[in-house]
């Protein structure tokens, strides 16, 4: 007895060995799904992982902002001085901008701990270290070290500190500009 009408069209039926391979082959099917889920996940890890042992450690001021999200549990909403800036003859935000990759050249302070902006700008630097981010659509440029979660209870300490100006960032920066956040710094 078929399960299938008489009256469909042809070209709408699945091929005969179709159902019955993939029923032979399911547990194989369903192994490969899983590794290849592991594998997504565990290359996520691994360049997360990649930059925090091979990138230059470097420690940057961070400036006020103020976070309100009671979903999230206890983090930091970190800004720095270059989060709004635009490379040169850009005076404004340009939602065209929106996604396309920026730069932003670092060079050590006088104090020998902190590093500063040099220069911003839409193409890559041959030379020195930068970060390099992309311009999200709140009118900041997205660099990957904008928020860091705290254990619980100690959120506030870090924002006071951050509006005393005595919180820095530290973090390890690749020679291809991708940054990930190590800690953070009270001072």
């Amino acid at each position: 007895m078929s399960a299938i009408p008489d009256d469909l069209p042809s070209d709408i039926l699945p091929r005969p060995g179709l159902w019955e391979w993939v029923r032979s082959h399911q547990r194989a099917i369903l192994f490969g799904t899983i590794a290849f889920q592991i594998l997504v996940l565990g290359s996520m890890i691994a360049q997360s992982t990649w930059t925090l042992v091979t990138g230059e450690t470097i420690l940057l001021r961070v400036i006020p902002v103020d976070p309100r999200d009671l979903f999230r549990g206890d983090y930091v909403i970190l800004n720095y001085n270059f989060t709004r800036l635009r490379p040169p003859g850009e005076s404004s935000w340009n939602e065209s901008h929106v996604g396309r990759e920026i730069f932003v050249s670092l060079a050590p302070e006088q104090d020998g701990k902190h590093w500063q902006v040099t220069e911003i700008s839409w193409t890559r630097p041959t030379t020195g270290t930068y970060l390099r981010g992309e311009v999200g659509n709140d009118q900041r440029n997205e660099f990957n070290i904008g928020q860091f979660f705290v254990q619980e209870g100690k959120g506030k300490e870090y924002e006071d500190a951050v509006r005393a100006r005595r919180l820095s960032a530290e973090i390890a920066v690749t020679a291809a500009g991708a940054a990930t956040l190590k800690r953070l710094v009270l001072e």
